[in-house]
């Protein structure tokens, strides 16, 4: 089946998801859209000594290629995302370590740790998300106001979390840290876990709309 689907690929080439102007070299996007990906492997310390490690700027071609991944469920869109995932999960990957998957809408964020993890040290429940009162989407609050509205909205679950010396938080996009960071100080407050028992992990990293005027 694979064969017979890389061959129509070569035979009627799609246009690139991006620019949907050139030829997609691989299916997906096409050479010079694959240039703009602008990768982030490394640590940054938050407030509290939490670390986060990330795989790509959400913008442009990378952008295009998690939406594919996400909310088309685009297999090859999902494996080259993988491809970026898994090293930096793999790093985070100690012999007592735990990973806590964040709740998502779609199955996108548990199938990439799935597929990068050994699925026993994958939790996932220990976080919902209840119905919040404020009308607008996260992503166009100011910081304050995301920061209250994941207060209001994050709620620890009765889930049964193993004994680990590091539990890995993760999600799909970073945006001002509202979520992972109020859950790590939820951890932190219900269980007396430590600030250095605490990693953060999120594929994507999204510019706030409102940087600009934070600086």
């Amino acid at each position: 089946m694979r064969l017979v689907s890389r061959l129509l690929e070569q035979l009627f080439p799609e246009a690139c998801i991006h620019c949907e102007k050139q030829m997609a070299d691989d299916g997906l996007l096409c050479g010079q859209c694959r240039q703009t990906f602008r990768p982030v492997e490394g640590e940054n310390v938050m407030p509290g000594g939490q670390a986060r490690h990330h795989a790509l700027y959400y913008e442009a071609a990378a952008k295009s290629l998690f939406a594919a991944a996400k909310f088309s469920n685009r297999r090859r869109a999902q494996q080259q995302l993988q491809q970026w995932a898994e090293p930096s999960l793999q790093k985070l990957n100690g012999p007592e370590s735990t990973f806590i998957e964040m709740p998502s809408s779609r199955p996108f964020l548990h199938n990439l740790l799935e597929r990068s993890l050994p699925k026993q040290k994958i939790v996932r429940g220990v976080f919902s998300f209840a119905r919040s009162r404020r009308g607008r989407q996260n992503k166009l609050l100011k910081e304050a106001e995301r920061f209250q509205r994941i207060a209001e909205i994050l709620k620890l679950s009765e889930a049964q979390i193993p004994e680990a010396t590091t539990y890995v938080l993760c999600d799909d996009v970073f945006t001002t840290g509202a979520t992972l960071g109020h859950a790590a100080w939820v951890l932190q407050q219900k269980l007396g876990l430590k600030p250095e028992q605490i990693q953060l992990w999120t594929l994507m990293y999204r510019q706030r709309l409102f940087e600009d005027e934070m600086n």
